[in-house]
């Protein structure tokens, strides 16, 4: 009996254990390692902010970049810029270390857009909106419509913290900044 109930208690205690090791599954951490992702890491490295990147993408590909996006893949960082001219839209891949042209060709996949707004403010000036609003860098940048409204929705990263800030196409006023988990 004795034996039996040491065992329970063990076998609860090794359950209980690992629960923080499932409870950040798939957010912050990698599998089994402690200390940041390795995007936000290479992010932080990186030497072109997506403010650059964008500036690299449009003297690539005229247009209206509307989606900036912070990758580190295989061991490369990488921003993928998205252009829309007119109904085309072109993916510029620019290298986060020196701003060259990676790659850049038609965006054949993507499923239909809403035709772009006319907008007041370009995906850069909501960048540098969202970065003063919360301090941090740019990981991601994407025009949307929200309520029919044309607004950014721009993910920034502050040390651990990821942050989800809405800015309005029309005036670059934030209208929303919040931690996202």
């Amino acid at each position: 009996m004795t034996k039996t109930l040491l065992a329970l208690g063990l076998a609860a205690l090794a359950l209980i254990g690992s629960t923080p090791a499932l409870a950040g599954h798939g957010h912050d951490h990698d599998h089994g390692h402690k200390g940041p992702r390795k995007d936000v890491v290479a992010l932080e490295q990186s030497k072109i902010s997506a403010a650059q990147a964008v500036d690299y993408a449009l003297a690539k590909v005229k247009g209206q970049a509307v989606d900036v996006d912070f990758r580190h893949k295989h061991g490369q960082s990488y921003y993928k810029v998205e252009i829309m001219n007119g109904s085309e839209e072109t993916e510029v891949f620019v290298d986060a270390n020196n701003g060259s042209i990676i790659d850049s060709r038609p965006d054949y996949d993507s499923k239909p857009r809403r035709p772009v707004p006319q907008t007041g403010i370009s995906l850069k000036q909501a960048i540098a909106a969202a970065e003063t609003k919360t301090g941090g860098r740019a990981k991601e940048a994407e025009l949307k419509y929200k309520r029919d409204l044309p607004v950014y929705e721009v993910g920034t990263v502050n040390g651990a913290r990821k942050y989800e800030v809405r800015v309005n196409a029309a005036d670059g006023q934030v209208l929303s900044s919040h931690l996202d988990f």
